[in-house]
Formats: structure tokens, sequence, C-alpha cells
């Protein structure tokens, strides 16, 4: 799979529309829901994935390693909702739209235990179980040491299982 969708980055970096479309369509979903858990609404969530997916598109043919797309998708959504929180001084809770699918966000008492875990924490719990980075791709992404992206990461799970548990 991996070197399929190495594959497509290529295609994609070419030129090919179809390709940023399959691209899309792969990561999309996990996108949406990194950026649910980083701004907290489904609305700054759905703003910051589609500019990233712009952004991204955008420049994609000046990526330098086609085999770190996904780090480098993920690093600019991460810096997008970074920019969405700070101009709208997002420090709210978890806003509750209406809206829910199953499929994309988090239960009520998830987004809840993840509201209580500080800004990095939950960016690393989130580049681990949503896009499922490893602690070493978490610390480039986040420029930190692997070792504190694995502590950091244990003691938020940590914490979200015992939040989870009562």
């Amino acid at each position: 799979m991996k070197k399929e969708m190495t594959n497509i980055v290529l295609s994609a970096m070419a030129g090919d529309r179809t390709s940023y479309g399959r691209l899309y369509e792969e990561y999309s979903v996990d996108m949406y829901r990194f950026a649910l858990g980083i701004c907290k609404n489904t609305y700054d969530a759905q703003d910051a994935v589609q500019e990233t997916a712009v952004s991204v598109f955008k420049s994609i043919s000046s990526l330098k390693n086609p085999e770190k797309f996904k780090s480098y998708l993920f690093s600019s959504l991460s810096n997008t909702c970074k920019k969405i929180i700070s101009k709208n001084n997002n420090t709210t809770e978890f806003e509750d739209t209406g809206y829910t699918d199953s499929e994309l966000e988090f239960s009520l008492p998830v987004r809840e235990a993840l509201g209580k875990l500080d800004s990095v924490s939950r960016e690393i719990v989130l580049l681990s179980v949503v896009a499922g980075f490893k602690s070493h791709e978490i610390g480039k992404i986040m420029n930190l040491p692997s070792a504190t992206v694995r502590t950091k990461q244990k003691r938020a799970l940590s914490k979200l299982r015992k939040e989870l548990e009562l």
C-alpha cells in the first residue's frame, strides 16, 4: 500500500488531478478527525481540512520526498489548525454543533476527555491514534525528541483512560 500511495503522490506531483482526488479521498477522514480534535468544533475543523488540502495540493510539485507526503500533510494541517485557533481565540471546550457522524466525530465522553489534555498532548495522541504515526514521526512533525513524544503520549493516554473509566 505504501508504494502505491507513493506512486499516487508522484502522479499528483506531475499534475495528475485524479491523483489529487485519490490522495484527498485516502486522507480526508483522518485529517478531519485530527482537525476536530485540535480545533474543537466542526466548522473550524472543516475549514482547516479544506485550507490545508488546497495549500498542500498547490505546492505538491515542490515536495522533496514523496514518501513523506503524509507527514507533510499532517504537519501542514497542524499548523493550519493552530492558525485558526489563534485567529478565533478558540479556547473553549468542544462545541456541540448538533451534527454527528459516528464515522467522523468522537463520542461526547472522548471529546470531553481530549479537551482536558493540554494542546501538545492532545496533538500527540491524535497524530498517533487518528493518523497512525509512530513516535519518531510525531517528533519530526512537532519538532520534539521522540523520547519526549513517548513520555507525553504515555501520560496522555493514561489520563484519557482514567477520564473514560469514570
